[in-house]
């Protein structure tokens, strides 16, 4: 009796060394879990684009977008328990694939970047050549066969904007 008491007590203090030893990884993985917060949506549009020979040629668009904020909190609320969160800008990134010929490889990928303002909107509007972006009244247009196309000058400073093609 008294042996298995000595084993019972050997694997308790093992139990609590291995909590204590636990402990402080997750406290800190919950801190830093509740410093960034990020949401993730995607959405598939089809724009049909009408050649100079009169062929209509569907578009397949899928845009996948994740927006990255990061949560600050009130510095007199420092030390309660409901601390109240204050406006963070978010980081978003619309990852904008375009397929030509209905397969399951998409041709082209665009990669937008941009900070979100707390009340601009997303707009994703087909054109005659192509389709076009619109956020907080900036535009971007992209053009089927020739690439990125800005509308003024002054927009193409409030994206960041990457394009890659597949071969």
């Amino acid at each position: 009796m008294k042996n298995s008491f000595t084993i019972r007590l050997v694997v308790f203090k093992k139990a609590i060394k291995i909590a204590v030893i636990m402990l402080p990884f997750l406290t800190v993985g919950n801190i830093i879990a509740q410093t960034e917060q990020k949401t993730e949506k995607s959405t598939i549009y089809t724009v049909n684009v009408e050649t100079m020979d009169g062929i209509t040629i569907p578009y397949k668009i899928r845009v996948n977008e994740t927006r990255k904020s990061n949560i600050k909190f009130a510095k007199e609320d420092k030390m309660k328990t409901d601390q109240a969160a204050i406006y963070s800008p978010e980081h978003v990134t619309k990852l904008i694939y375009v397929d030509k010929n209905a397969d399951n490889v998409y041709d082209t990928y665009i990669v937008l970047r941009y900070k979100k303002d707390p009340n601009d909107s997303f707009e994703f509007n087909p054109t005659k050549r192509g389709f076009a972006v619109e956020v907080n009244k900036k535009n971007m247009e992209y053009i089927f066969g020739e690439g990125i196309y800005f509308v003024n000058n002054k927009d193409a400073d409030y994206f960041f904007v990457t394009e890659f093609d597949e071969y």
